[in-house]
C-alpha cells in the first residue's frame, strides 16, 4: 500500500530545539558571556523577543536578516530569531570596510541589518553606498557594549521580554530551507554569497560527531569570530542543540583562553593554529590542569608538527580539520592518528566523498601521492551561490563534485595533505585574503605599474600579506603609504604588512606572474629575482615609465637595546632610567620599542618615526599580544595588549611607557626574589661568612627599593644599614604583606 499525503521530513529548526530545551531544561546554562550566565529559557526568550521585533517590522519567511558585530549572545539570538521566521541569516564579517559591506548589501538586499554600536559608522557608510534599504536595528542591552539614542533612521532593539506577548511557534524548517548566507571573497575579488541550508548545517554536525564528538554536557569555548562557519556552524550550533554550554568570548586573548580551559573545565574547543601556539607559549601552559579537554580541533591553516607535539605532551590531540565556507568540514584527523600524521588535513568525514582530479584534464587521480585538485561531494556542500549562476556553474562539474581550487594528495592510508592553493588565497589568522582582491586595490596606487600580492609564513598570524610593486621612476611608496591608501577599501587584516619595490615582477613563459617564484624568494630573502633586466620590463615605455632598477625591501631593523626576559635581573639601564635627562629617557624607550617591533612584526620599516602609526606597521591582534609581552618583559611591567591599540603612534606609545616607568617603581620582581631568599633562609639557615654576605645583599636590596620608591638615589648611612636581622625581615614582611607585619622579633629568621 503506497503512502498518502505529502512526504514528511524532519523539522531541523534550531529555534524549535532551543524552545524544547527551554521548556524541559530551562534552568540549564546555555551561554556564559561577559561575566554573566544565560539559561536556555533566557536564550529562547531573547530570540523570541527579537523575532517579534523583526516580524513587527515586516520580516517574513525568505527575507535576509543581516548581523554586523562581534561575538555576543545577541548574535546567537539573531540567528535563532531568523530561524523562527524562516528567514535567512547573513552574518557579516565585522572587519570589512563600508565599501566591502556595501557590495554584500547590494547582493543580498537584506530586510533588516542588526548592528552593534561600534560598527554603526561603518554600517552608515555601507548603506549610503548601496541601493539596498534595510531596516536598521542597533543592539541594546549587551553587557559588553553600550548605546545612546541612535536617532533616525536607527532603532534600538527592545528591552521587552517575549513573555509579555504571545509568541507564535517557530516555522518548520526542512533540510532544503535556507538557513544562512555566508559571504566569502572570490578570486575575482568580489564576494560571493554561499547558500547554506538547515540540512547542510545538520549534516555538518553529524559528520563531525563521528570523529570529534560533542556530548550533551559539553562545555565549549568559543574565541574565533562567529561570522566564520567553522566555530558557529559546527561548534556553537552543535553544542547548543545538544543542550551543552557555550563559554563565549568577544575575541581571542591567550591568557584568557588558557584560564577558561582550566576554570570552566572546557571539553571542546576550536581555534586556528596561531591561537593554539600563543596559548602554548604561556609560562603556565605546561603545568595547568587540562584533563577535561576531550576535543580540540584546529583548522584555518596547517598546524605544524611542533605545535601538535607540544599539545600531545599535555595529553591533548589537536585534530586538524579541513573545509571551506562552501563545503563546511570535509575532513578531520582522528585523535588517535595526530601523532603519526601531524601534517595531514585528516580523513574524509563519514558522509563526505573526496577525490582528486588532474587540473588540466579533469581526469580522476587514484594513485597515492598523485597531486591534483581536491573535489568534494557531500550533504554539507552548498547547492549554489546566491544570485550568481556563473560562479555556481564554474564551481561544480557535471556529476555534482565541488571544485575546491586546493591542490593536494592522499597517502596510502587515506590521509589528505594540502600542498598549494590554485586560488592564491592567503590565510591571515584564520581569515581568508584573496590576492586578486588586494591587487585590484593596489593597482590604483598613483605611480604603480605592476602589482603582485602573495602570502608568506608569519609566526603570529599563520601568513602575512606581502605586496610587490613596480613603480614609475621617482615613485617609492613606504609600507605606511600603501596601507593608508588601501585602508578605506580593504579590511585591516587584508592590508600588506610588507612591501617590496621591485625593478620587475617575475613572470613565467606565458607572461603570468610567477607567484611560486615570488614566495620562494621572499621566504629565502633573495632579492635578485626582483631586479630589472636591461630592457626586459617594457621596451616600449619611455624613461619616465620604466621600473626602478633594483628592489627596495623594507626589512626589520637591528637596534642595540635588547628585550630582556622576566627571569633575568633588572638591567642597569632600567634602574638608571629615572635619573637620566628627559631626552635620554625618551631615546632609550624609543629604541626599546623599535627593537620590540622589529622582532615581532614581519616587514617593519628599517627606521621608525614618532608619528608612524602602529596600525600602518601591520600590527594584528596576535602580534599585539607578542609585542606587549616583549615590552612588558623588558620594562618589568604587566602590559595588556589593548594598550597598543589605545596609542595610535609610536611616539604616543613611547610617551606612555616612559611615563609608566617613571611613575611605577620596579618593585615586584625584587620583592619576589627577596621572598624566595626569606623562604630559603627559613628552611636552611646559613652560617658564618655566608650569613654576613646575605645580610649585606639584603640591606642593599632594601636600600634600592627605598630609593626607587622615593624617586631618588640611595643614601647612606640610613636606618636600614643599622638594622638587626629581625628588623630587616620585619621590613621585608611589611613590603610583601602589610597585613602580617610582625611587631616583635619572634620567628625562625636566621
Amino acid at each position: 500500500m503506497s503512502p498518502t499525503g505529502p512526504p514528511r521530513t524532519a523539522d531541523l529548526s534550531p529555534a524549535t530545539r532551543i524552545d524544547a530545551l527551554a521548556e524541559h531544561s530551562g534552568k540549564r546554562i546555555a551561554v556564559v558571556y561577559e561575566g554573566g550566565t544565560y539559561s536556555y529559557r533566557v536564550l529562547a526568550d531573547h530570540a523570541a523577543t527579537l523575532a517579534l521585533e523583526l516580524a513587527d517590522r515586516g520580516a517574513r519567511s525568505g527575507d535576509r536578516i543581516g548581523y554586523l558585530g562581534g561575538n555576543s549572545v545577541t548574535f546567537l539570538a539573531a540567528y535563532l530569531a531568523a530561524s523562527r521566521l524562516g528567514a535567512i541569516f547573513v552574518p557579516v564579517n565585522s572587519r570589512l570596510t563600508s565599501a566591502e559591506i556595501a557590495v554584500i548589501l547590494d547582493d543580498c538586499a537584506p530586510h533588516t541589518l542588526i548592528v552593534e554600536p561600534g560598527h554603526r559608522e561603518v554600517a552608515d557608510g555601507a548603506v549610503a553606498a548601496t541601493t539596498a534599504t534595510p531596516t536598521l536595528l542597533l543592539v541594546h542591552g549587551d553587557p559588553a557594549i553600550g548605546v545612546d539614542d541612535p536617532g533616525t533612521p536607527w532603532t534600538t532593539l527592545p528591552r521587552v521580554r517575549a513573555g509579555d506577548r504571545t509568541v507564535p511557534p517557530a516555522l518548520r524548517c526542512d533540510e532544503s530551507r535556507l538557513a544562512m548566507l555566508a559571504y566569502t571573497s572570490g578570486t575575482t575579488g568580489r564576494p560571493k554569497g554561499v547558500t547554506l541550508t538547515h540540512g547542510n548545517l545538520w549534516w555538518n554536525c553529524a559528520n563531525m560527531d563521528l570523529v570529534a564528538p560533542a556530548a550533551p554536557n559539553d562545555v565549549t569555548l568559543v574565541v574565533a569570530p562567529l561570522f566564520h562557519t567553522a566555530p558557529f556552524g559546527c561548534f556553537v550550533l552543535r553544542t547548543l542543540l545538544r543542550g551543552g554550554t557555550i563559554v563565549l568570548r568577544r575575541g581571542f586573548d591567550a591568557e584568557q583562553m588558557l584560564a577558561d580551559l582550566v576554570g570552566y573545565r572546557i571539553s571542546t574547543v576550536f581555534a586556528v593554529p596561531a591561537m593554539y601556539a600563543a596559548v602554548a607559549d604561556l609560562a603556565d601552559f605546561p603545568g595547568v590542569d587540562l584533563s577535561a579537554l576531550r576535543t580540540a580541533v584546529v583548522a584555518g591553516a596547517p598546524a605544524t608538527g611542533q605545535l601538535v607535539s607540544r599539545y600531545l605532551d599535555r595529553g591533548i590531540a589537536l585534530q586538524q580539520a579541513y573545509g571551506l565556507t562552501e563545503t563546511l568540514f570535509a575532513s578531520c584527523l582522528p585523535a588517535e592518528r595526530t601523532a603519526e600524521n601531524p601534517g595531514s588535513a585528516g580523513l574524509a568525514l563519514p558522509f563526505t566523498e573526496i577525490r582528486l582530479v588532474d587540473p588540466a584534464t579533469g581526469e580522476q587521480l587514484t594513485r597515492p601521492g598523485d597531486r591534483g585538485e581536491v573535489c568534494l561531494r557531500a550533504p554539507t556542500v552548498t547547492a549554489e551561490y546566491w544570485n550568481n549562476p556563473d560562479a555556481t556553474a564554474a564551481a561544480f562539474d557535471a556529476d555534482g563534485w565541488f571544485r575546491t581550487g586546493d591542490i593536494g594528495y592522499v597517502d596510502r592510508h587515506g590521509c589528505l595533505y594540502l600542498v598549494d592553493r590554485r586560488k592564491d588565497m592567503i590565510i591571515v589568522g584564520g581569515d581568508n585574503v584573496y590576492s586578486a582582491e588586494v591587487e585590484q586595490v593596489l593597482t590604483r596606487f598613483p605611480g604603480a605599474t605592476d602589482v603582485a600580492v602573495v602570502g608568506v609564513p608569519d609566526p603570529h598570524e599563520g601568513e602575512s600579506v606581502v605586496a610587490v610593486l613596480s613603480c614609475r621612476s621617482g615613485v617609492a611608496p613606504s609600507l605606511a603609504e600603501i596601507r593608508r591608501f588601501a585602508e578605506p577599501l580593504l579590511a585591516r587584516y587584508k592590508l600588506p604588512t610588507q612591501v617590496v619595490l621591485a625593478g620587475q615582477i617575475p613572470r613565467n613563459a606565458m607572461g603570468k606572474i610567477d607567484k611560486v617564484a615570488i614566495r620562494a624568494a621572499l621566504v629565502a630573502g633573495e632579492d635578485s629575482v626582483f631586479r630589472a633586466d636591461t630592457g626586459a620590463a617594457n621596451p616600449e615605455a619611455g624613461a619616465a615609465d620604466r621600473p626602478m632598477p633594483a628592489p627596495v625591501v623594507e626589512r626589520t631593523p637591528r637596534i642595540s637595546v635588547r628585550t630582556a626576559t622576566p627571569s633575568e635581573p633588572i638591567p642597569d639601564w632600567l634602574r638608571e632610567l629615572p635619573t637620566l635627562a628627559p631626552d635620554a629617557q625618551h631615546r632609550i624607550v624609543f629604541e626599546l620599542v623599535a627593537d620590540a617591533i622589529a622582532r615581532t612584526i614581519r616587514g617593519a620599516p628599517t627606521a621608525l618615526n614618532a608619528d608612524d602609526r602602529l596600525g600602518d606597521l601591520g600590527l594584528g591582534s596576535l602580534a599585539a599580544v607578542e609585542l606587549a609581552k616583549r615590552l612588558g618583559a623588558a620594562l618589568r611591567r604587566n602590559l595588556p595588549s589593548t594598550m597598543l591599540f589605545e596609542h595610535a603612534t609610536v611616539g604616543a606609545l613611547v610617551h606612555h611607557l616612559r611615563t609608566r616607568v617613571l611613575t611605577e617603581p620596579v618593585e615586584a620582581l625584587a620583592l619576589d626574589r627577596l621572598a624566595e631568599l626569606e623562604r630559603a633562609l627559613l628552611t636552611d639557615p646559613p652560617q658564618g661568612s655566608t650569613r654576613a654576605e646575605l645580610r649585606a645583599r639584603l640591606r642593599g636590596s632594601l636600600d634600592r627599593l627605598a630609593a626607587e620608591a622615593a624617586g631618588s638615589p640611595p643614601t647612606t648611612p640610613n636606618a636600614v644599614a643599622d638594622a638587626t636581622d629581625d628588623e630587616l625581615f620585619a621590613l621585608l614582611d611589611a613590603e610583601l604583606d602589610p597585613a602580617r607585619v610582625r611587631t616583635t622579633g619572634a620567628g625562625v629568621h636566621p
